[in-house]
């Protein structure tokens, strides 16, 4: 390998660390703003090598192939990339830029490192170099301005243009449907964001950032789809680097496994982990350059603190950094090997793992080093990543348990067969007692009216805490909620309206109202062309009800008592507390009968 040529240079920024790594680290943008082609990406295994992709592109005029490896970074701090040249005049391009606080301010040091294969082609090289350098400090630049001016990054300006006949009809069509004061907001991203801003829509980031409600916007970009404004995707999302793994266009075209490239597993699909939906405008409004214009951007994992590539052995090591929090982390190898690192005050300030099996629990000081020991002949790329953080998913579970998804979106079904499951649901079981005595007494037009109209009753209820009828049954109504406290509230109010809706009506005497609420883990499945849920969960929802009597809901006494402390249910309304014995179920289960509604007097006989 001939000499190498290193170009470096500083920019000096007005913008502190923390908003500049914030954009620096978003290298898909970076690379756009530089004006950069996009990649075409092939996955790739190198025997030994921690690179899982194959990617080409033209680069300084140039024709490129190379084998990219997993981004080495430290938040707030640095950002390196080695590429290994398979084709083009180099053998090897390093990029860094490293981050340091002045103050309120901050300065970017970015390093390219070329080794051309000949030297020959050096003057060349250097050339080419140089003008990428120059590009990178004026997008650095460019950023840092944005960031004093708006507090966000430039907007670049969309490679195709808008079919505006078609969107203003989809505006149109938008409005009309209900789409309200978020519709227009999202007409003017779709015609005026830069591509790296619509060609992945994360409904939860954009409601962040525009300060409204997660679920009102995951429902307004419901109804852009319908107004033909957006294209729904689902994301297969890896459990452990969060990315995106694959894609459908439809949840009937998804199986029951996904696999990630680059952290080399396979993970079962859940509705609640493992699949989120996105938003991209209608192709016939706006053509969008999805990319990719980067492979490994550390924005797309923001949860990621520190990573680093692990050489192999024997001898091989790599460092990676705490951040200078305190906290609970929690360390990975590719392969399996895992960690908790519990970040604190007084602990050591480095730590040195073991060649063999880890400690389940590490602990040491902000800003602390952790080093990892190579394990075999084959890179690995190692990080550190914080065990909780803001989720911004759209879930398929969220997405699936809104009224309007159940409703305009039917045809989005698991296809035969599939069962996905949902670690966390809230299920509610309604009964209307002495239906069976209506149709005998008030004939089957009157009794039917009624018990459609206590339908809507009940849905109005559900749909007002968060929750979706999921189907009727007869008389009766399984819903689900988010979580136990919204379906116990949900519950609650059906009761309560229930007993306002019959007391107005002819027939309401002789009818009366119970309710069962039970959450935990549950399978979806299609059945009778909607998505159903099935599982342990649901049977005992189902035999809660059955504990219930007239006016009354029981639950979980512990979940009974959350409700209690959060002011949803008065302590006054839990009646008994008991070990229920249910059928199908081994153990007894501690529960709460709540009376929520006094009984009905006793009816007289109609006519």
């Amino acid at each position: 390998m001939v000499r190498e040529i290193v170009l470096e240079q500083v920019v000096t920024c007005e913008s502190d660390v923390c908003a500049i790594w914030k954009g620096l680290s978003d290298t898909d943008w970076l690379n756009r703003a530089m004006g950069n082609e996009r990649l075409k990406v092939e996955a790739a295994s190198s025997a030994g090598s921690a690179a899982r992709y194959l990617v080409k592109t033209r680069l300084g005029g140039f024709e490129v192939t190379w084998t990219e490896r997993p981004f080495e970074f430290e938040f707030m701090r640095s950002l390196t990339v080695r590429r290994d040249m398979v084709s083009g005049p180099v053998e090897r391009l390093d990029i860094g830029y490293f981050t340091e606080p002045r103050g309120v301010n901050s300065s970017v040091r970015v390093r390219l490192t070329l080794w051309p294969r000949s030297g020959l082609l050096g003057p060349v090289v250097r050339l080419s170099a140089a003008t990428t350098l120059n590009k990178l400090v004026s997008a650095i630049t460019s950023l840092d301005e944005s960031l004093v001016r708006s507090g966000r990054s430039p907007v670049l300006p969309p490679t195709r243009p808008v079919n505006v006949e078609r969107l203003q009809r989809a505006a149109a069509a938008l409005e009309k449907a209900g789409g309200g004061l978020l519709g227009p907001r999202l007409v003017h991203l779709v015609a005026n964001a830069s591509d790296d801003r619509v060609m992945r829509i994360r409904p939860y980031e954009l409601a962040d950032e525009w300060k409204v409600g997660r679920r009102e916007l995951l429902s307004a970009c419901l109804l852009s789809v319908r107004a033909g404004l957006l294209q729904l995707r689902w994301e297969l999302v890896c459990p452990s680097c969060r990315t995106g793994a694959g894609a459908a266009d439809s949840l009937g075209d998804l199986s029951t496994h996904g696999a990630c490239q680059l952290c080399e597993i396979g993970f079962g699909l859940e509705l609640d982990r493992s699949l989120e939906a996105t938003f991209r405008p209608l192709e016939a409004i706006r053509q969008v350059e999805v990319g990719p214009f980067c492979v490994g951007s550390p924005a797309r994992v923001p949860h990621v603190v520190s990573q680093a590539v692990l050489p192999p052995s024997p001898m091989g090591k790599a460092v990676v950094r705490v951040p200078d929090e305190v906290g609970l982390f929690r360390l990975f190898l590719r392969g399996g090997a895992v960690a908790l690192v519990q970040s604190e005050p007084g602990a050591a300030s480095s730590i040195e793992l073991p060649e063999g099996p880890w400690p389940e629990k590490i602990t040491v000081a902000p800003t602390g080093t952790i080093a990892v020991p190579a394990r075999d002949a084959a890179e690995r790329h190692v990080k550190l990543e914080r065990s909780e953080w803001t989720n911004l998913a759209a879930t398929a579970r969220d997405v699936t348990m809104l009224p309007l998804f159940r409703r305009e979106f039917s045809a989005q079904v698991l296809r035969p067969g599939l069962s996905l499951q949902a670690q966390r649901v809230a299920l509610v079981f309604s009964d209307l007692v002495g239906s069976t005595d209506l149709y005998t007494h008030a004939g089957d037009a009157e009794a039917f009216r009624f018990v459609q109209a206590h339908f809507e009753v009940l849905t109005r209820a559900i749909e007002r805490h968060s929750g979706a009828v999921v189907k009727t049954m007869g008389d009766a109504v399984m819903a689900v909620f988010p979580d136990e406290l919204a379906a116990v509230a949900g519950a609650r109010d059906m009761l309560l309206d229930f007993e306002t809706f019959r007391l107005g009506d002819a027939l309401g005497g002789r009818t009366s109202l119970k309710v069962g609420v039970h959450g935990g883990s549950g399978f979806v499945a299609t059945a009778n062309k909607v998505l159903d849920y099935f599982g342990q969960t649901v049977n005992v929802a189902a035999r809660l009800q059955n504990e219930a009597k007239a006016g009354q809901l029981v639950v979980a006494e512990a979940v009974a008592e959350e409700a209690v402390a959060s002011g949803c249910l008065a302590v006054e309304q839990i009646a008994e507390r008991y070990p229920a014995r249910l059928k199908g179920v081994d153990a007894p289960i501690l529960v709460a009968r709540v009376q929520v509604c006094a009984p009905p007097a006793p009816a007289r006989a109609l006519g």
